[in-house]
């Protein structure tokens, strides 16, 4: 009986010094703003930052809103062509690192809109982390000429 004990002790032991050590993230995410649509577009993009204060890595896996579908996006240009295609797999956020979504880059595309965004409205999504969790964040409608209105004022990360 001592021995079956003892084999046990070592083997918790050995699993506890082999686990691989899961650092926290600290994940924070705002300045989200998207332009105004015109009547009858189904389709937005939406732009903002997210900052890993933690010392683990995390990923965006998900995001949900209630004004359509959401999904994370990625644009390119090459040899003059614009393409855009959905991130497979999420979005890495590293340890200590700030991750923007821009115009021109990777963002969140908003389809099936189901009424067009105005500017001077807010509209909520909920951004879901693989470590982090969901997290949700307001989103500024800011005028279609507004590109870069989004400055972030009064809010911090």
């Amino acid at each position: 009986m001592p021995r079956i004990l003892i084999a046990g002790a070592l083997a918790l032991a050995l699993f506890a010094c082999s686990a691989p050590e899961q650092r926290p993230a600290d994940i924070a995410a705002g300045h989200g703003w998207a332009r105004q649509t015109a009547p009858g577009q189904s389709a937005a993009a939406v732009y903002l930052t997210i900052v890993n204060r933690g010392e683990g890595g995390d990923r965006l896996e998900r995001i949900e809103g209630a004004m359509g579908q959401a999904t994370l996006h990625k644009s390119s240009s090459a040899s003059g062509v614009a393409r855009m295609r959905p991130v497979e797999g999420g979005l890495e956020i590293a340890p200590r690192a700030t991750v923007r979504l821009d115009p021109g880059g990777t963002h969140i595309m908003l389809t099936r809109l189901k009424q067009p965004l105005r500017a001077g409205e807010t509209i909520a999504l909920t951004l879901d982390f693989a470590r982090s969790g969901k997290r949700p964040i307001a989103v500024r409608i800011v005028p279609a000429s507004g590109g870069e209105a989004h400055s972030g004022h009064g809010m911090s990360l």
